[in-house]
């Protein structure tokens, strides 16, 4: 199974619910490969660029201008330069141990993967992304990984029926479309 598509249309508070409608049709999602930091992400890990190259800290810096505020934690380029300095250093954790740690591993008090890779399921059981965990999305992708933590988003009426089935598969595999 492949996680290649994004949707903008649920929140993490919706994590859980069951929605009908078309939010799942492919005219309604948003290629992954299409998300900035997604591809920064793939650059750095698989093409071995640094992060200034990647272009992602004026990125960055232009979110933070744009909303006034912190993005992802980060106010200043200082905070930016620390929070993928972090993340090299989980991809290389990953690396080393073949798995992301769930985020009850992360913080006991975590509850239903809240803050890990956020997962929607579409009708036909398509895996869609919902926007949580970009980072660990792509090192995923970039490593390979047979299976991932994810935090689940919305699932579709229509995958109901065969949701029980789907669940227990083994793991989701990820492929890179690069």
């Amino acid at each position: 199974m492949q996680v290649n598509q994004y949707s903008f249309a649920w929140k993490q508070k919706d994590s859980g619910r069951v929605i009908g409608g078309d939010w799942d049709q492919l005219e309604n999602l948003t290629a992954i490969d299409s998300r900035f930091k997604y591809n920064a992400c793939i650059e750095r890990w698989k093409l071995n660029k640094t992060w200034e190259e990647t272009g992602i800290y004026d990125f960055m810096l232009e979110c933070i201008q744009q909303r006034n505020g912190p993005v992802d934690k980060c106010s200043s380029l200082d905070d930016i330069l620390a929070r993928y300095e972090r993340l090299d250093n989980l991809f290389e954790n990953v690396k080393l141990t073949g798995r992301l740690k769930t985020q009850r591993e992360l913080n006991p008090r975590c509850y239903n993967e809240e803050g890990g890779i956020f997962i929607h399921i579409g009708r036909q059981n398509q895996v869609i992304f919902g926007g949580g965990g970009i980072h660990r999305l792509a090192i995923a992708k970039v490593l390979q990984l047979n299976s991932i933590p994810g935090q689940l988003g919305v699932i579709h009426p229509e995958a109901l029926p065969t949701w029980k089935m789907f669940k227990q598969m083994p793991a989701i595999p990820l492929t890179l479309n690069r």
